[in-house]
């Protein structure tokens, strides 16, 4: 038979367990997926900032201390973001011989052109209505491509500049073999690559700077690559910023999060 003290005992010591549950540490499984991704930081030559002057005024530092503090950033916030989804290499971190020879070999053997952007996937997919489950939305008509270049319309002569709004800095390897041969190396089954940092206004409008509602544009241009040197996505990720702002450790903390996201939403992690 039980008695009441037991019965006060017996609920002290469930109380006691209680307690030493919620202090036992959690220990992290690791990443969701067992895929190691080498991060490849743009490179310093492909760079572009219009807002450079007075940014390097407000900190008193060069034009290559500033490209070099947004490269950091970037890369740290990069690896940051994919610290639940899968393991990545840091070359710019890693002060070794070998890290800076594949570094530079990289940059060596590879060279950029301007090509059509791949449709990078939303951040949020929306699931459709019960409505537009029953009646789906008719697709329409394919518009007609346009033409660029120059051409006679109504025995008048007409030419049409190709704008670059949808184009990404690409990559295109001199040597074939390299991403393959650095990838059994390395032991990656991916590469992410920094293609072109850039912060730039729109200056088709001359009367545009005054207002107060022009921005300068934020662009990443970038590449992913499996480990047999296949494109498996190639484009850009955007962001619009205030144009007079110049802090840049507010750009760093609020607008590289966005951008960086717009690049994770395009990485499959089985395929």
């Amino acid at each position: 038979m039980i008695k009441p003290g037991h019965i006060v005992f017996i609920a002290l010591l469930f109380v006691q367990s209680l307690a030493f549950a919620q202090l036992e540490p959690v220990f992290k499984k690791g990443p969701a997926h067992n895929i190691r991704m080498l991060i490849v930081p743009f490179d310093p030559r492909i760079y572009l900032n219009d807002a450079t002057p007075e940014m390097a005024k407000k900190y008193n530092c060069t034009h290559d201390e500033l490209m070099l503090y947004f490269r950091a950033q970037w890369n740290r916030q990069m690896h940051m973001a994919f610290v639940d989804s899968c393991y990545t290499v840091d070359l710019l971190t890693d002060n070794t011989k070998e890290a800076r020879d594949d570094i530079n070999g990289l940059y060596t053997s590879i060279s950029y052109v301007m090509e059509t952007k791949m449709q990078n996937r939303p951040e949020v997919t929306e699931e459709p209505s019960l409505f537009r489950k029953v009646f789906p939305k008719k697709n329409k008509k394919k518009a007609e491509e346009p033409f660029w270049g120059a051409r006679t319309e109504n025995g008048e002569l007409v030419s049409h500049t190709q704008s670059d709004k949808n184009k990404y800095l690409h990559i295109v390897f001199n040597d074939t073999l390299f991403l393959q041969n650095l990838a059994t190396r390395r032991n990656v089954d991916m590469f992410l690559f920094i293609n072109q940092f850039e912060i730039k206004g729109n200056y088709g409008d001359p009367y545009a700077s005054g207002r107060s509602d022009f921005s300068r544009n934020f662009k990443v241009h970038f590449s992913i690559y499996n480990a047999s040197g296949e494109l498996l996505h190639g484009s850009y990720s955007s962001v619009d910023i205030p144009f007079g702002l110049y802090d840049r450790e507010l750009i760093v903390n609020e607008y590289f999060p966005p951008a960086i996201r717009q690049i994770i939403h395009n990485i499959e992690f089985e395929y």
